[in-house]
């Protein structure tokens, strides 16, 4: 209980601009689990899970979930595919509810001048992809059922299907 009031206490209740990024070099991944020319996919530091991954696009044009539009779709689609090989080929026969994917929220406003924390500690978009995840983390850091915190890779998956052009979905 300690460490979940530990974490909220860390999170970014103002606005934070980061002016460096260690997803953007590659020197700070430990061991990358996929590659293409457009995402990549590596261990995470800090498993919260049986495995956990981290899949990042390989360009810095967005900054969280909430930065995402339409014109994202394409980058999306790349990210679940990466997600949907690494799990495919790291653990094969594994069933679908034993995998929890998603996004920690950015910044966003709640009311005036007044907005919910900034979850995310590296201000690069990256999912989540987690299997088996421990019971805490997923509770608290991780939720599902926690729209303030978490949003699913389906759900951003959805909206950016809804909020694309139709030219623009492929």
């Amino acid at each position: 209980m300690q460490r979940a009031f530990k974490y909220l206490k860390g999170l970014e209740w103002r606005e934070r601009i980061q002016t460096e990024c260690i997803f953007c070099d590659r020197t700070n991944f430990g061991n990358i689990v996929y590659e293409d020319e457009e995402v990549i996919a590596i261990d995470t530091i800090r498993p919260a899970g049986q495995f956990h991954w981290l899949i990042l696009p390989k360009d810095h044009a967005v900054r969280d979930v909430e930065s995402l539009t339409g014109q994202h779709f394409a980058l999306l689609e790349a990210m679940d595919r990466a997600k949907k090989q690494v799990v495919e080929e790291l653990c094969p026969g594994l069933p679908p509810a034993a995998v929890l994917s998603g996004y920690h929220r950015g910044r966003r406003p709640l009311l005036g001048d007044i907005f919910w924390p900034d979850i995310i500690s590296i201000h690069h978009l990256h999912l989540h992809v987690i299997v088996r995840p421990h019971w805490l983390p997923w509770l608290f850091k991780y939720p599902p059922w926690l729209p303030l915190m978490w949003k699913s890779d389906a759900s951003v998956m959805q909206q950016a299907i809804v909020t694309s052009t139709p030219t623009e979905v492929t």
